[in-house]
């Protein structure tokens, strides 16, 4: 009874032992994950103070290092071919789209799965002891299974094949909208690369409204000092061109914003070192008209967003074919087979007495149907009729709004050259009339008034023709992302 008592007291120890190390090892795993615990802010009038971890590990940012590895070299100008291929290569945008395209590659291979059978497998062993009342017939007895199993569905009213042309449209709208990203990516870099060329020639013009002032007020000094004019001509000159000097360092600014912006978009870093080559054709005098309605076929039929959308209406078509089939009863065959081994000991000393095993071989088929299941089937197959014609109204909304963004942006083509021919036409007239102004006013038959309307008008045309130059090349980088084509035909 002692010796017992004692066993009894050793296991209580051990036990109470064992529980205090796992209570130990809790308690320390809790407070090392409660190291690295984030709480919401504490007051919502202060700003938040980031965990030291958590700066720490913001100071290693491989995605930024990768970033400053993208190196251009700065002494190779880039033209716009140029710019457009470190876009495509660098902008992550068309990236995001690729993966994502991908990512629906697979969706519609594991879609195609549903075609082939079912085959799960296993095994498994067990092992049993029997005394029977203490005697010496111990009976020991070992079992080792090994199946395999198989099913698959034969016929489904459609409900397959929908689900596979469903997974199939899906891929085919992931495509066209990474064609629609590249096609955006082509606009925006153009646009990025004539806003970053009309900033020079706005600051190459501001530093010409500054030597035109300077002149000016140096006339009127001169002028002043001889007694030919007020002290009025000297101040309204100086207010000018302290007025074209504050003009001048806005120009600056703008050239080097639209140089981070043509950066952003080429996907580099704000800060990267790189030279742009600015070489734009001339802008034609004039634009044959052609006709607006071809325009808009071609684009009906070649922009990556309306295929985008109609494959999209295409998909939510096929949900109504699978609800349907899921209405409908299924048709299913499948087979099993396992094989188990058996042996007997019958004796302490393990001795083999006997050993064998069977073989299990089975076919079935099943027709299943859920007759009632709370109409849930029914209205499932309803609720993706009303999708599918929504998606439907949606295509018509988006194929007029495509006719529409062809027929603005043709006529925006138009325009801009238009308003490009008659920006030419005022400067020339400014310039002559500035010049007429100057000699007027140093012949003393001009007043420091009109001097200073010509050097105003001067400037105005200059910043027109520079503004209506940039207008009509971007406005034909737009008619072709409105066309869904790289290039126009006959702009």
């Amino acid at each position: 009874m002692r010796s017992l008592t004692r066993i009894k007291k050793n296991r209580s120890m051990n036990f109470f032992k064992t529980n205090i190390i796992l209570v130990c090892l809790t308690c320390s795993a809790m407070l090392f994950s409660g190291c690295r615990t984030v709480r919401a802010p504490g007051n919502p009038s202060e700003s938040w103070i980031a965990p030291g971890w958590e700066e720490k590990e913001l100071a290693k940012d491989p995605v930024w290092e990768a970033i400053r590895q993208r190196k251009i070299d700065p002494g190779k100008e880039l033209g716009l071919l140029d710019l457009l291929d470190i876009a495509l290569s660098n902008n992550p945008v068309t990236r995001e789209a690729w993966q994502n395209a991908r990512a629906y590659d697979a969706r519609m291979i594991k879609s195609e799965s549903t075609y082939y059978p079912q085959v799960t497998a296993q095994t498994g062993g067990a092992y049993n002891k029997r005394e029977v009342d203490r005697t010496t017939d111990i009976v020991n007895r070992a079992d080792y299974t090994i199946g395999a199993d198989a099913t698959m569905l034969v016929f489904d009213f459609g409900g397959r094949s929908a689900g596979v042309q469903k997974a199939r449209q899906l891929l085919l709208v992931a495509n066209y909208d990474f064609n629609q990203t590249i096609q955006d990516i082509v606009r925006d870099t153009e646009t990025a690369y004539y806003s970053y060329d009309s900033s020079i020639a706005a600051r190459e013009a501001a530093e010409d409204d500054v030597a035109d002032a300077q002149e000016i007020l140096v006339n009127a000094q001169q002028k002043y000092q001889v007694g030919l004019v007020s002290k009025l001509d000297v101040l309204q000159a100086e207010s000018t061109y302290n007025d074209s000097l504050f003009s001048l360092e806005g120009a600056k600014g703008d050239v080097e914003t639209s140089r981070a912006d043509l950066a952003e978009i080429i996907g580099v870093s704000a800060d990267t070192k790189f030279s742009v080559l600015i070489h734009l054709e001339k802008v034609p005098e004039e634009i044959k008209k052609d006709d607006v309605s071809r325009y808009i076929e071609e684009a009906l039929k070649k922009r990556p967003d309306i295929a985008s959308a109609r494959s999209n209406l295409k998909a939510k078509e096929a949900e109504v074919d699978i609800a349907t089939s899921n209405i409908l009863p299924t048709l299913n065959i499948g087979g099993s087979m396992a094989t188990n081994w058996f042996s007997y000991y019958g004796s302490r000393k393990g001795t083999l007495t006997s050993y064998k095993n069977d073989y299990l071989y089975s076919g079935q088929f099943s027709v299943d149907w859920n007759v009632f299941d709370g109409l849930n089937n029914y209205f499932t197959r309803i609720e993706a009729q009303r999708e599918a014609a929504l998606e439907r109204e949606s295509l018509v909304e988006t194929e007029i709004s495509a006719s529409a963004d062809v027929w603005t942006k043709y006529f925006n083509l138009r325009t801009a050259q238009k308003k490009y021919v008659f920006s030419e036409a005022f400067l020339a007239s400014a310039n002559a009339s500035h010049e007429l102004a100057t000699e007027g006013y140093k012949a003393g038959l001009k007043s420091m008034l009109d001097l200073l309307q010509s050097q105003s008008q001067l400037s105005e045309a200059r910043s027109k023709l520079i503004g209506s130059r940039k207008d009509f090349f971007v406005a034909v980088a737009e008619l072709e992302h409105a066309m869904g084509a790289l290039t126009v035909e006959g702009k």
